[in-house]
């Protein structure tokens, strides 16, 4: 492979001509002082990768200021409503059939399933069973974005 080694040229490979590009670049750098293979290896590619990091990191920024860039506040903040009231929206429509299935068992099995059912608490493990579900789907809003 030809190709310079440099962030511009390196994003307009695609993907797997990327990592070859990488790997090419890695191998021609002198890691004899490591012994440890897992080692001699991560050195190689971090070097090769690091000499280019801000050369590459100065182009991504160039390129957001030319577009429309999710690194600008106003569009932050436009994209972090739209995940929270999608979320909302899909929660509460969650919500409800959680309460109309809970309804609907508690009706036509009026034996208790748990502890909270079986004291009266049955509004106390609805509660403690939404909040578990809110805060694990929240998590997942969060790496999202």
């Amino acid at each position: 492979m030809s190709t310079d080694f440099t962030a511009e040229a390196l994003v307009k490979l695609p993907i797997v001509q990327r990592k070859a590009l990488i790997l090419e670049q890695a191998s021609l750098i002198d890691a004899t002082h490591i012994t440890n293979n897992d080692l001699y290896n991560a050195y190689k590619l971090g070097k090769a990768i690091s000499s280019i990091a801000e050369e590459y990191f100065q182009y991504q920024i160039e390129q957001d200021n030319q577009s429309n860039s999710v690194l600008q506040l106003e569009q932050q903040s436009e994209l972090i409503r739209v995940l929270t009231d999608e979320f909302a929206t899909n929660f509460i429509k969650w919500l409800v059939k959680y309460f109309k299935q809970s309804k609907t068992i508690i009706e036509r099995h009026p034996n208790p399933t748990n502890l909270f059912q079986l004291s009266g608490a049955t509004l106390l493990a609805n509660s403690n069973s939404i909040t578990r579900t809110l805060s694990t789907r929240m998590g997942s809003l969060k790496r999202q974005s």
